[in-house]
């Protein structure tokens, strides 16, 4: 969601009406949709021009609601549905002039019902936080939706720039709410929330350091929620390009490092310790993946389907024995100039937040030299206690966010802790501390 025009529709014109649009009933003409309205909606569908929204809108997993006034369309909710978890996300252009705040005063809280009512178990919004102060008019009239974090320079292809993203969420359950007129679900929150405004320096970007070895305490051990391991089906005079790989030299990854080897994992490494650690209950609870009982043939079918490429399965084995002791898997999306990486040690491993510390750093360093990203996230679920523990030690993943209710568990509903890391060194957090090197004390 952008920054919408402020302006009021006049008084004579009759109240704005919102209604779902059937796939049949869907617009043609998009061409008045802005750099600032792509970029609204590239948050809920990956949108790069305006003539690949009627594909987009068409998928089954997205609900277009229109906003009408007089019967004339002023402005679009796109509305993005994960099925399994069922959290659905919300974007919202308006047309040049169409006065977008009223039209949010009167249309937001009704499709949020709607939504709710429909399944939906969580909603949210990414709102570019440029955007915040001319829509505070809008928040002081909140009663649903709460902050959740700020996702730190998410580039914005529409827009050719970084920006940052607030996450602003809302839950079915009629306990998690805000007071009227706040962005905060508790005085907790709001406590620790102080973080997402702090004052920090925006640097370009400085050419990537070599991942030669691992750094003392780095990193922390991330795993993403939800089903991670299933194949994936210009600022001033800055040049925010600076450090990108002119020609990537992408491919299957081998690092060396001392006591480790991590290397890309193709079907022919399917073997029955691998089925074994799939089936495992730690893994499956540690990373909230579906119930799925694997065999080797499945194993070998998982494996085939990593790209080797832009999507990777890599194996994190012992250098003097050879033996597999954990992996990751790393997907890459450079039109969004960023990747989202997961992993597991095996549970028998004891030294697991040592063999992260020793490994995750060389590994998001060599994909950025490789690859033509800015950014790197990773997701761990706050009952993974071990994990979290050994954040207050790094010096490479900065805290975004808690996404409350995020993902559908077994039998409750989980939160899930967002860890981001930057091509730029700058942007990455001091030791200890969850805010960039070159934030201001505060």
């Amino acid at each position: 969601m952008t920054d919408l025009d402020p302006a009021s529709p006049s008084n004579t014109q009759p109240p704005p009406e919102l209604h779902r649009l059937p796939a049949s009933r869907l617009p043609s003409d998009w061409s008045w949709l802005d750099a600032e309205a792509l970029a609204s909606l590239n948050t809920v569908v990956p949108l790069t021009t305006a003539s690949q929204l009627p594909a987009l809108l068409a998928r089954p997993d997205v609900q277009t609601w229109a906003v009408t006034v007089a019967g004339d369309l002023q402005a679009v909710y796109v509305c993005s549905h994960h099925a399994q978890h069922r959290v659905t996300r919300i974007a919202c252009a308006a047309r040049p002039g169409a006065g977008g705040l009223a039209l949010l005063r009167h249309t937001l809280a009704p499709l949020a019902d709607a939504l709710l009512a429909d399944g939906a178990q969580k909603l949210s919004i990414h709102l570019l936080a440029r955007s915040v102060r001319r829509l505070w008019p809008l928040f002081r009239l909140n009663r649903r939706f709460f902050l959740e974090g700020r996702l730190r320079h998410e580039w914005q292809p529409a827009l050719q720039r970084h920006d940052d993203v607030l996450i602003l969420s809302a839950l079915a359950q009629a306990d998690q709410r805000p007071a009227p007129g706040s962005l905060w679900l508790n005085a907790r929150a709001q406590a620790a929330g102080r973080r997402f405004f702090s004052d920090w320096k925006t640097q370009p970007p400085r050419a990537p350091a070599p991942a030669a070895g691992p750094r003392p305490t780095d990193g922390a051990d991330l795993a993403r929620s939800g089903p991670s391991l299933q194949p994936q089906h210009l600022e001033g005079a800055v040049d925010l390009n600076a450090g990108l790989p002119e020609a990537p030299a992408r491919g299957s990854t081998a690092i060396d490092l001392p006591g480790y080897r991590l290397r890309t994992l193709t079907a022919k490494d399917a073997n029955d310790t691998l089925v074994h650690w799939l089936n495992a209950p730690q893994l499956m609870g540690s990373m909230n993946l579906p119930r799925f009982t694997f065999s080797l043939a499945s194993v070998r079918a998982l494996l085939a389907g990593f790209d080797r490429n832009f999507n990777q399965f890599i194996g994190v084995f012992k250098q003097a024995s050879d033996e597999l002791i954990g992996f990751y898997t790393v997907l890459v999306n450079e039109h969004a100039r960023h990747a989202h990486l997961a992993l597991c040690i095996y549970p028998s491993e004891a030294a697991a937040s040592r063999i992260m510390v020793d490994t995750i750093t060389p590994l998001t360093d060599s994909y950025f030299e490789r690859f033509a990203i800015q950014k790197i996230t990773g997701s761990v679920l706050v009952s993974n206690r071990r994990m979290l523990l050994s954040l207050p030690h790094n010096y490479t993943f900065l805290f975004e966010a808690v996404l409350r209710q995020e993902c559908l568990g077994d039998p409750d509903r989980l939160d899930v802790v967002v860890f981001s890391t930057f091509r730029d060194p700058a942007l990455r957090p001091r030791l200890g501390r969850f805010v960039p090197a070159s934030a201001s004390p505060g």
